[in-house]
């Protein structure tokens, strides 16, 4: 039987990618910490230690050799290097903030990502650490697959994840708008009316895009691919599904992305990276067939109706809003004079 590790597995895409694993008759083995068990059982071998660490890859793992490496959290490039030799296929997750203007938009020219970027774009100096909030770290890590790829110690394929979203989640971007509903709040502030775009990926399909890199090995061999669902949305519908789907309605409130708000919260790097980041995913589609196992729109209802199930993991899970409607409520007061003024 063919043999699968799966080293993380136990967040949002995990159950996904171990079931669509044993759906093509592999053998499954989990490898995590151990501190979050995945919440549906199914019939996998769990390896608990420290995939952060040479000494816990090498306690966990031993010699024992795979047909396939699914590498969805922990130090990569440790775990590449132990299992060189030992593996057919090595299939990683990367991320879209390692392209050059992500995390610094004025490291490009023009300023920040093109619309639709594609994977031969420039992405960040290995050495850039002092502005590449971890972006320098991902390049590092798909240089040394690469690397061992062309050394022969394996098939390599990296998958760059945008925005992920669905249950389990490490940051729910939804929980900003949940919650303000839930507390019934009057408003929510967006940086530019909410009119930047970022990819987005449900973890349904983050899973299928791996998956069909089992099926298409020759064709993923040596690969880079970026991901995305395929209808995108601007940060401001997105709000508006999530409120709907939570059955609120909250007025959006505009404030020039510039001028700090309480919008920050509520977008990655509070909002000081690329105003867009629309990546182009004709390459995934055109070599691996890719296309949705199931709409946006209802991966997100899936989504808000599980955090609306799961509160205290989705409030302990989200930390970058601070929720400080004292603030809020501060802001708004001179917002709203000042434009008042404005118009007048």
């Amino acid at each position: 039987m063919k043999r699968a590790l799966l080293v993380g597995g136990t967040g949002p895409s995990g159950p996904h990618i171990a079931r669509g694993l044993l759906a093509r008759g592999f053998e499954v083995t989990r490898f995590h910490t151990g501190r979050h068990e995945p919440e549906e059982s199914l019939p996998v071998e769990h390896l608990h230690g420290d995939p952060f660490s040479a000494e816990g890859i090498g306690q966990a793992i031993s010699r024992r050799e795979f047909d396939i490496v699914i590498a969805t959290y922990g130090r990569i490039k440790l775990l590449a290097r132990a299992v060189a030799g030992r593996v057919g296929q090595f299939l990683s997750v990367g991320g879209t903030l390692a392209y050059q203007g992500y995390i610094s938009p004025a490291k490009s020219f023009p300023s920040g990502l093109p619309i639709g970027t594609r994977e031969d774009f420039p992405t960040v100096p290995p050495d850039a650490i002092s502005e590449s909030r971890g972006a320098s770290a991902v390049r590092r890590v798909e240089d040394t697959l690469f690397g061992l790829h062309e050394e022969g110690a394996f098939s390599v394929s990296v998958f760059r994840f945008p925005t992920l979203y669905g249950p389990r989640n490490p940051h729910h971007w939804e929980w900003s708008t949940i919650r303000r509903v839930l507390d019934n709040r009057p408003f929510i502030v967006l940086p530019d009316g909410g009119l930047p775009i970022h990819s987005r990926l449900s973890a349904r399909n983050a899973a299928h895009s791996i998956l069909l890199a089992v099926d298409y090995p020759e064709e993923a061999a040596g690969q880079a691919f970026n991901c995305a669902d395929d209808d995108q949305y601007s940060l401001r519908e997105w709000v508006e599904m999530t409120m709907e789907f939570a059955d609120g309605a909250l007025e959006i409130v505009s404030v020039p992305g510039d001028i700090p708000s309480p919008g920050y919260g509520t977008v990655a790097f509070g909002y000081s990276c690329t105003p867009h980041a629309v990546v182009d995913t004709r390459k995934i589609r055109r070599f691996l067939n890719y296309t949705d196992t199931k709409p946006a729109v209802a991966c997100l209802h899936e989504t808000v109706e599980w955090i609306l199930s799961n509160r205290a993991d989705a409030e302990s899970w989200s930390i970058l809003d601070p929720f400080d409607y004292a603030a809020e409520d501060q802001f708004m007061s001179v917002w709203r004079n000042a434009t008042d003024q404005f118009a007048h």
